[in-house]
């Protein structure tokens, strides 16, 4: 949960369980808050990451391609499939828009 100019409630993201929970929310985050993507678009953006080990790459993306380079410069590199479930919404200036990673189950629904 974001909240900003007096506590009011801004975006909202989760992920389900598992490893890297903390990098497809944080990568999520910065999209919104400092590229100001809507929030479907920060949640289909491809993923990558590092948990303290390798450069882990989202498989089937255009991540990919960063694979050679980042190994040049000595990164150990993973390319992996990145299943995250990521949903979330943000307030916009016409109300609260939704996402749903198409990666798995879920769609973000509305009035």
């Amino acid at each position: 949960m974001v909240f900003v100019d007096k506590g009011q409630l801004c975006t909202v993201i989760r992920s389900p369980g598992g490893h890297s929970i903390i990098n497809y929310v944080a990568q999520t985050l910065v999209n919104v808050l400092d590229w100001g993507m809507d929030i479907q678009r920060a949640i289909d953006s491809p993923h990558r990451g590092s948990r303290n080990g390798p450069t882990e790459l989202e498989r089937g993306t255009r991540l990919e391609r960063l694979a050679p380079e980042l190994e040049r410069m000595g990164h150990a590199v993973r390319i992996r499939p990145e299943t995250s479930g990521l949903h979330g919404i943000a307030r916009t200036s016409e109300g609260w828009a939704g996402g749903a990673d198409p990666r798995r189950e879920g769609v973000a629904l509305g009035d």
